[in-house]
């Protein structure tokens, strides 16, 4: 097990120790492809890009991750109109928002297109569907489950019987693919009470015999479908609460049962019924 390491400070060195844990698999295969041995710069980007096409990303034709652009328009109207995703030098937020744009190429487009469509009908200062899109974007994981009892047990906040009780379900009945891209931010330096926002997608048992990247690119297009329909996780308390810690294989202290005792972290405090699972 590959405990997230500390390093300090995080926001100047340039790294890329984080790339064992679990947090960061779907962004694995893209990382080497940038070339670079310190903060990527436009020609690193632009090499990443190529690289990722080339390597089978389906990455939106024309899309580019453009260094220090200040857009004038709204940030998301304008990667939708233009292609070019604003990306500032030396900034981990922005570096984890490009790797993302690679990895789940199909359901990142669909949130930038959801949040275009609500800009047209104008839901311009955020709204209950771009605060659900953005709260995905930023800090959601997709749970694939293919156990309703798991599914349920989740969103009743069942976190002994989630993770103590049903450990040796995690990766063969249900798993969680980090989407957002300030959580992989924030996984640089890991705390108790770092949460992540679920978005659980249902599949069936076969899912968890395919190799990780089709596992991946599945949801991805899952994802894509799902967010073209904007009666569909139109309002943020539709993602729930995901203790990240809690997940087994994602931090040593967990191997103890104790660890998930502490319900200032682990809280049982039930939320209003939300969305069916797709």
């Amino acid at each position: 097990m590959a405990a997230l390491p500390s390093l300090v400070p995080i926001v100047t060195r340039w790294h890329t120790a984080y790339l064992p844990h679990p947090l960061y698999a779907p962004l694995r295969p893209f990382v080497p492809l940038a070339g670079n041995d310190d903060w990527p710069a436009q020609a690193d980007y632009d090499r990443l890009l190529e690289r990722a096409r080339a390597a089978g990303s389906a990455v939106p034709c024309g899309l580019r991750f453009v260094c220090d652009l200040e857009p004038e328009d709204y940030y998301e109207l304008h990667i939708a109109q233009s292609g070019e995703v604003p990306t500032r030098h030396g900034n981990w937020h922005d570096w984890f928002n490009a790797l993302a744009w690679l990895a789940w190429p199909h359901g990142k487009a669909a949130l930038n297109a959801r949040h275009a469509r609500a800009i047209a009908r104008g839901e311009v200062r955020r709204g209950p569907l771009r605060d659900a899109a953005t709260l995905l974007d930023e800090c959601g994981v997709v749970v694939a489950s293919a156990d309703h009892a798991l599914t349920g047990a989740l969103d009743d906040m069942r976190w002994h019987e989630l993770f103590v009780a049903r450990r040796r379900d995690w990766g063969r009945r249900i798993g969680a693919f980090t989407l957002g891209h300030a959580l992989f931010e924030t996984g640089l330096e890991p705390h108790l009470g770092w949460c992540g926002k679920a978005l659980v997608l249902a599949v069936d048992e076969a899912f968890f015999d395919l190799p990780y990247e089709r596992q991946l690119a599945a949801l991805d297009q899952r994802l894509a479908t799902a967010l073209a329909d904007d009666d569909w996780l139109a309002r943020p308390r539709e993602l729930w609460p995901l203790p990240l810690l809690g997940i087994p294989g994602w931090w040593p202290a967990n191997e103890d049962p104790a660890f998930y005792a502490n319900t200032d972290y682990f809280r049982p405090t039930r939320r209003a019924k939300s969305a069916s699972v797709s």
